[in-house]
């Protein structure tokens, strides 16, 4: 992949080497000539243009990018020259507009009497007078007259009814319930006592373009607290609480508002105008110099240097830590900005902005433009203040990137403190943002306190790296080191970097793993690694760690003995009988618990044993005789979201250390035939303790399977507790503890596989019914499958290439 600058002109598509003006254009593509736009890619906001000569993949920086570019090129494909012209127009539509005039909402217009201003009328409405002025009488007279004819026509007819019914309008206590019947027009919502709307309403809601309508859903205080459907109106002034009998209903009149904000013009602000005025101006110093609101200022902000929508974020996360509207989020963070040189503990203070953006995510472009202007202008470039607010602006530019626009000003801003103040802290500073926007990737975290650290030091951090048998390994990252890489390192360190079989990085805590795709960036791991250990939440007490170990067994037979990789498939398979995972007589279970004492402690000598039992041997087989006992987990579902209630769920978990669910008297038993096995091992070396380990392990024909314990509850066809297996060449279903499967499904003939809903799991294969499990690993089982299907794709393709 190469990054290229795309423009789109008329029905041509260029691609250049940079976004700098000057750039070299390395090829064209004709929209006209293309016979597809394919959607469905490899990778991510991955989306290909199918022409005749060849198929073009190309891949979006943001989902916003994506849908944009998607669905231009797509009417562009399709576009007559009537149809082209029309999207040019659009540029210069009202929708463009700096701002909005209704007229019916205008009292008089009149020349303004002003010798010497003989051009110059007066327009006077309900709440403001606008002085205007033309080149020329004639033009005046020609707006006096259209205005005052435009005037004279009533409203009604001017704003259509786009919708009308009866809605609750919630008081603003909160306690009160108005029924009311809305009017909603194309600019404005108005509600009436009554259905008859040619009168005065009781109130009208202007919208603009800032206005939002947000339904809300069950957990925000919806259908289950008030007994109807609510959505939410945020206007300038003030938000309402309207209400409708049925989710249809609500969907009609949200959908409707919605469509009306979006069809209003833009409003732009004092910054936002002339960041585009910087961009095009060949003087910015001027600019700069005239402007002290692109400049550091030591008092506080009136309002947001960006257009923000009215109201509060009403995600359940943002409503449960209280956050106000974004205009109020973002004068907070302002303030903090200006507080940093009498705070100590600035890497909460940083967390803090950072969370912000993270959970308001519209506020990104905001907080960037309030750094870059308390950068912007100093009169002290080593100063405490300016020094602080450059340690924000890296952290905030590792962890997110603001849009297009915004980001070409933020590369423009840094250019110009490395040549204002060369050789400061504000340069060094400016040096290592600029890097970092090259790499910055998507991510899900704010950083944790330790990449903040590394961070404003402009250093790297490190992450550790545990493997079986006690091994660790630390590794240098930055806050772009993906998982991927991180294993292409370790890889190429332990000299598998060749082998079939493939290895990942694995979220770690006691008995619970969870696969870390490659391109997750292992910093926000270890942020959320933080989190959980601020929290409690673990397993068994222990700390979450970093795993490598291998994850998809390709090939298992062909693995030299004496490498280090038949090494990590011993320790793994060593890990999958304890877990209760190999199926066996209680004969197999004492041999290979003995061999792996020889393996780790040589002979066995009187009274040498002191090692837990259950640290070589698996846990109690159910008393059905189906399968083992499943460990305790306190972690349910995906692990994939932090807010209040999942913490309060998980803390209050069972948090007990794992049962082998054995008494004391069998327990003693065991050990009792572990210890006479073990005696005969005696002068046995560790290579053939590993050996003869692996043959019986091995002998299974299930080895080389992942298996995720599942429950099955759709009819009788199968067992209720089975092991779901997934191996390089099938899925296989087990009764737990059974050596031969039930049934086993190639990859060949699986049509689709998922989670419809969450802790549920679907397979749906050729010629069967479709199959539904219960498991708490439904990410960890698609994952592992979509890796396989990858793998054979690639494999095949590559076979048939040689051919």
């Amino acid at each position: 992949w190469k990054k290229r600058f795309f423009t789109l002109k008329d029905y041509t598509l260029s691609y250049h080497e940079s976004d700098e003006e000057n750039s070299k254009q390395l090829g064209t593509i004709d929209m006209r000539a293309c016979k597809e736009i394919v959607t469905i890619g490899s990778k991510e906001r991955e989306f290909g243009l199918d022409l005749p000569h060849r198929t073009y993949h190309i891949q979006a920086d943001s989902d916003e990018d994506y849908s944009e570019w998607v669905e231009i090129l797509k009417r562009i494909r399709r576009a007559s020259e009537t149809d082209l012209q029309q999207l040019k127009d659009a540029g210069i539509s009202a929708k463009n507009a700096v701002g909005t005039l209704d007229v019916y909402r205008i009292d008089s217009v009149t020349q303004s009497g002003n010798v010497h201003r003989p051009n110059a009328f007066t327009i006077v409405t309900t709440d403001r007078v606008i002085d205007c002025e033309t080149e020329n009488v004639d033009d005046m007279n020609q707006w006096i007259t259209a205005l005052a004819t435009q005037k004279s026509i009533p409203a009604s007819g001017k704003h259509s009814h786009l919708e009308s019914g009866w809605l609750f309008k919630m008081a603003q206590s909160g306690k009160l319930k108005q029924k009311r019947w809305f009017v909603l027009t194309e600019k404005d919502l108005r509600y009436y006592k009554n259905t008859d709307s040619r009168g005065q309403p009781m109130a009208t809601i202007p919208l603009n373009c800032l206005c939002t309508v947000t339904p809300l859903d069950e957990g925000t205080g919806s259908k289950a607290e008030t007994g109807h459907f609510t959505m939410v109106v945020n206007s300038r002034k003030r938000s309402y609480r309207l209400q409708c009998k049925t989710q249809t209903e609500l969907t009609r009149w949200s959908n409707a508002i919605q469509e009306v904000i979006d069809n209003m013009p833009l409003i732009h602000s004092r910054t936002e105008k002339l960041i585009d005025e910087l961009r095009d101006s060949p003087d910015p110093d001027r600019i700069y110099r005239i402007n002290p609101i692109l400049a550091q200022t030591s008092t506080p902000l009136a309002s947001a240097l960006l257009p923000l929508a009215y109201g509060q974020v009403m995600t359940s996360r943002a409503l449960q830590k209280g956050y106000g509207t974004r205009q109020e989020e973002a004068l907070r963070v302002f303030s903090s900005l200006l507080e940093q040189e009498n705070i100590t503990d600035y890497v909460s203070v940083i967390q803090g902005i950072l969370q912000t953006c993270f959970d308001m995510t519209d506020l990104r472009n905001e907080v960037y433009c309030q750094l870059m202007k308390q950068t912007a202008g100093v009169k002290h470039p080593d100063g405490l203040l300016t020094v602080r607010t450059w340690q924000i602006l890296s952290c905030v530019c590792v962890s997110f990137l603001p849009s297009r626009k915004y980001l070409r000003y933020f590369k423009s801003h840094l250019k110009r403190v490395q040549e204002l103040y060369p050789n400061t802290e504000a340069s060094r500073f400016a040096d290592f943002c600029s890097s970092a926007i090259l790499k910055t990737r998507t991510r899900d975290f704010p950083p944790s306190r330790e990449e903040i650290v590394a961070v404003v030091a402009r250093k790297e951090l490190t992450a550790v790296v545990h493997c079986f048998g006690g091994g660790i390994c630390k590794i240098s990252i930055d806050s772009s080191t993906t998982a991927g890489q991180v294993v292409e390192k370790l890889c190429f360190g332990i000299g598998v970097e060749k082998s079939p079989n493939k290895f990942a990085l694995f979220e770690q805590c006691a008995a619970l793993s969870k696969n870390v795709e490659e391109r997750v960036v292992i910093a926000d791991v270890l942020a959320k690694f933080e989190r959980y250990q601020a929290h409690g939440i673990n397993e068994g007490g222990e700390k979450w760690k970093l795993f490598f170990k291998m994850f998809c067994f390709m090939d298992v037979k062909t693995v030299d003995a004496a490498s280090v990789e038949a090494g990590f498939m011993f320790e793994q398979a060593c890990d999958m009988f304890i877990q209760g995972n190999f199926p066996a007589n209680q004969t197999t279970l004492v041999r290979l618990a003995a061999l792996r004492l020889q393996f780790n402690e040589g002979n066995y000598k009187q009274g040498s044993w002191t090692t837990d039992l259950f640290a070589v041997y698996p846990p109690k087989r159910k008393e059905q005789g189906v399968g083992t006992v499943e460990r305790s987990s306190t972690f349910k579902g995906t692990l994939r979201g932090l807010g209040m209630n999942t913490l309060k769920r998980l803390k209050t978990g069972d948090e007990s250390v794992l049962k082998s669910g054995y008494t004391e008297t069998e327990a003693q038993t065991i050990k009792t035939s572990v210890s006479d096995q073990w005696k005969k091992l005696k002068g046995m070396s560790r290579e053939v303790a590993q050996s003869q380990y692996m043959d019986v392990v091995q002998s299974w024909p299930g080895y080389g399977s992942t298996l995720f314990e599942v429950v099955y509850t759709q009819d009788q066809r199968f067992p209720s507790d089975l092991w779901f297996a997934v191996s390089v060449e099938n899925v296989s279903l087990y009764r737990r503890g059974e050596m031969e499967p039930i049934c086993s499904f190639p990859f060949e003939s699986i049509l689709s596989f998922g989670a419809p809903i969450t802790n549920i799991y679907k397979l749906v294969v050729e010629n069967q019914e479709q199959m539904t499990f219960e498991t708490s690993q439904v990410l960890e089982i698609a994952k592992l499958m979509k890796a396989y299907i990858n793998a054979i794709v690639r494999a095949r393709r590559s076979q048939s290439r040689r051919v």
